[in-house]
């Protein structure tokens, strides 16, 4: 059953900014999200301190990098190829759950005193094992939750979540931390997985895939045949693959924090906080007027060159008040950025290569950021920490430009081009009647 084109149920200008939280299916996980991307960031930002505590190296801090980004590299094809072929739910339930394990072992292993350097590495590569599968399955479950008119105001919203939520995360961490220790943080990130977990078994909504009849092989070349052969596509992965290794990585803002700025762990907590805030505003921004722009291409070359130019100038700063303000604007830059791809790949993809477009998005982002963290423990000892973010900020404005002057495609991209996807998903709960509704607040 095909879900709704703009022409189907109205015309995408209707559509209020929190249209998709009508959709029971999408409130209930959205909300779950919320809860659990809280517990993610404050786990990320403990674990950075704690690596950097135990080894006091850049470089170590950056090979953690390496251990996140192997199992991505290795099996994020494999990942995005069985996300199509399977229930997508269950699948992302299993993931949820087996990070809900690593957490607690963590946690367990910190608040014994029996933590070691070796532990958060190990940790990191089972975490990257599971994330193969969690994100491509997140990715392609979400245009079976809401109708496809109010796709991009889901994803728009999704950015308000995965952004917005650094706000609380790394701030609740760094007053953990300096209360209770990093223990603290690991145990209420495993607490947090429950919300998604129960949220799973209570939707509706159906992804089943296509099954596992072919060889999975197979599947991998057919996903990587489709996205080299779709310009636009391509062209975002092109830059997203570019920020990854040369954009802001945690790393970076604990070096920073530390050894720039001098403010601590608090202060990586406030740094982190203020990219959430600058995320927080450039997310409601972009749900007030993503269903009026006309031409989003143009939206996410913009921002692409904002974040680069931000960025760059917040490796030259050594003044606190400024570099929160610079690290805000990259915040809120790539938040846009980020929703307005994502919008070009589900729009684009249809839904039985979405699991592989995802998976093949995943590793080019979650594969190569860990990369540019360990890009970033090399560079950092020899042409320092502002260098090396001045130097990646230039190259990410850099590329992004290149991408529009080869493939004009990325900036004229517009939804209303888009024509429907027949093969997606139909939301189970949403009647004719809700569905003409969908343009007034939302039922929270």
């Amino acid at each position: 059953m095909s879900s709704l084109s703009p022409d189907d149920s109205g015309s995408n200008r209707s559509v209020t900014p929190f249209a998709s939280l009508r959709c029971r299916d999408f409130r209930l996980f959205w909300v779950a999200l919320v809860i659990s991307n809280i517990g993610t960031w404050m786990q990320m930002t403990a674990s950075s301190w704690l690596l950097y505590e135990l080894t006091n190296s850049p470089f170590q801090l950056g090979l953690n990098g390496v251990f996140r980004a192997f199992p991505t590299l290795c099996l994020g094809l494999f990942g995005g190829a069985l996300v199509d072929r399977y229930e997508r739910k269950w699948i992302l339930l299993f993931a949820q759950m087996g990070l809900m394990l690593l957490a607690f072992i963590l946690a367990i292993l910190d608040q014994t005193g029996l933590i070691e350097v070796w532990h958060i590495y190990t940790v990191t590569i089972f975490g990257g094992i599971l994330g193969t599968v969690e994100s491509p399955a997140r990715q392609a479950l979400l245009p079976s939750l809401v109708p496809r008119r109010l796709l991009p105001n889901a994803i728009a919203l999704n950015s308000l979540l995965w952004k917005g939520t650094v706000v609380l995360g790394p701030a609740l961490a760094g007053i953990l931390i300096a209360v209770v220790g990093t223990a603290g943080a690991f145990f209420t990130n495993g607490v947090s997985f429950l919300a998604v977990v129960i949220a799973l078994f209570l939707i509706h909504a159906s992804s089943p895939g296509t099954g596992g009849r072919d060889d999975i092989l197979k599947d991998i070349r057919e996903g990587l045949r489709y996205v080299s052969t779709q310009k636009t596509i391509l062209g975002v992965m092109v830059m997203e693959a570019t920020s990854a290794l040369f954009g802001l990585d945690s790393a970076m803002l604990t070096i920073f924090a530390r050894d720039i700025l001098q403010i601590g762990p608090s202060g990586l907590g406030f740094l982190q906080s203020a990219r959430g805030l600058g995320a927080i505003f450039g997310s409601a921004l972009l749900v007030s007027t993503i269903s009026r722009v006309r031409v989003q291409g143009r939206v996410l070359v913009v921002s692409a060159i904002l974040y680069g130019t931000s960025f760059a100038l917040f490796g030259l700063s050594t003044y606190v008040p400024l570099s929160l303000f610079l690290i805000a604007l990259v915040g809120a830059a790539d938040v846009v950025w980020g929703a307005t791809r994502n919008t070009v790949l589900q729009l684009k993809s249809p839904d039985a290569m979405r699991g592989r477009v995802m998976g093949i998005f995943h590793l080019t982002s979650r594969g190569l950021h860990p990369l540019g963290q360990t890009r970033t423990g090399m560079a950092v000892p020899l042409i320092g920490a502002g260098g090396t973010a001045f130097l990646g900020g230039v190259l990410v404005a850099a590329v992004a430009l290149l991408t529009v002057w080869r493939t004009p495609s990325v900036a004229l991209f517009s939804i209303e081009d888009e024509k429907t996807d027949h093969h997606a998903p139909q939301p189970r709960d949403l009647s004719a009647e809700s569905i003409s509704e969908l343009g007034g607040p939302p039922r929270v």
